[in-house]
């Protein structure tokens, strides 16, 4: 089946997002000449086949933009106009990598960036879209690791001790991302008892029972009536990043705050993990909290990190 340009979704026949810990599997990582699909370029396509979690294969290559690189880029990257100046042009070079890529699970750090590009590159040249699931590591470092300060891959290579140079070159960032992979693999098994295990858990929320509000009391009566979170009424929406729901809404009443049920004319805040603050996809408490915000009413949307700043004031 072709790709159909003037389907109303955008991407239609790309694979589905998929959990787990895959041993079989083809790591990617591609150079651009910026953020946008439809207007930037790429200039390097590299990939690493795994085999029962083992090396067997890579593939990189360059690849000579219509554009010239800006400095910027190469800044970033280290590549050149005079490194691309003999690599193929991108007709040539994508269907080589797309039979690198066979069948197989696609996997990488952020992958949809790199797998936008590829599919609509694909569909524009030969009207015919990419199909592989593919596996975000990224949605994985973000389930399995807390307490850092962002889950960038530079982030998550530190933090297991793995070497970050070279990074920003598609083949160096596929290595990395492997080696990231595989930590957050072993950090799993000593968790979870099998992947489905995991599975059920990345599914689950937070909190695997629901917590009622009137199940919760305060651990202590000596609060402090400046504490800014004290007789204020706080609400809780999605899953928080760095603590469980119920230990967010323990700490609150310990700090004298109320708990409320829903999002009300009454609610003084609404706390929301950081990485939904950014996401265009909202709940129906921050919906409803936005409304209330633009329209002047006391409400304030605080993300986890400002909430837990609140929470450590005496």
């Amino acid at each position: 089946m072709t790709y159909n340009r003037n389907s109303s979704q955008k991407r239609p026949y790309m694979g589905k997002s998929i959990i787990g810990f895959p041993k079989d599997y083809v790591m990617i990582d591609i150079e651009t000449t910026g953020l946008k699909p439809n207007n930037d370029e790429i200039i390097e396509l590299s990939a690493i086949r795994i085999r029962d979690h083992q090396i067997t294969q890579t593939f990189s290559t360059l690849v000579q933009p219509n554009q010239p690189i800006s400095a910027f880029i190469t800044n970033l990257t280290g590549i050149t106009n005079d490194m691309v100046m003999t690599a193929p042009k991108i007709i040539q070079a994508l269907p080589e990598f797309l039979g690198f890529l066979q069948e197989d699970i696609i996997l990488g750090y952020n992958v949809k960036f790199d797998l936008s590009f590829i599919y609509d590159t694909a569909v524009s040249l030969y009207n015919a879209p990419i199909r592989n699931d593919y596996l975000d590591v990224l949605t994985i470092a973000r389930k399995l690791v807390t307490g850092t300060p962002n889950h960038k891959l530079g982030t998550m290579a530190k933090f297991y001790g793995i070497s970050y140079q070279g990074a920003h070159r598609g083949l160096n960032d596929c290595f990395i991302t492997v080696a990231v992979y595989n930590q957050l693999f072993h950090q799993a098994k000593k968790v979870y008892q099998s992947e489905q295990d995991f599975k059920n858990a990345f599914y689950r929320r937070s909190y695997p029972k629901k917590i009622k509000v009137e199940d919760l009391k305060a651990e202590t009566s000596n609060f402090n009536p400046m504490h800014p979170l004290f007789n204020k009424t706080i609400i809780f929406s999605g899953d928080l990043e760095n603590m469980s729901r119920e230990e967010a809404m323990q700490s609150a009443l310990n700090k004298g705050a109320i708990l409320g049920k829903s999002v009300t004319l009454k609610t003084d805040y609404l706390i929301v993990a950081q990485s939904d603050l950014n996401q265009q996809k909202k709940t129906s408490k921050f919906k409803k909290a936005e409304e209330y915000a633009n329209r002047g009413e006391k409400i304030k949307i605080i993300s986890e990190k400002i909430f837990k700043q609140l929470l450590e004031m005496s």
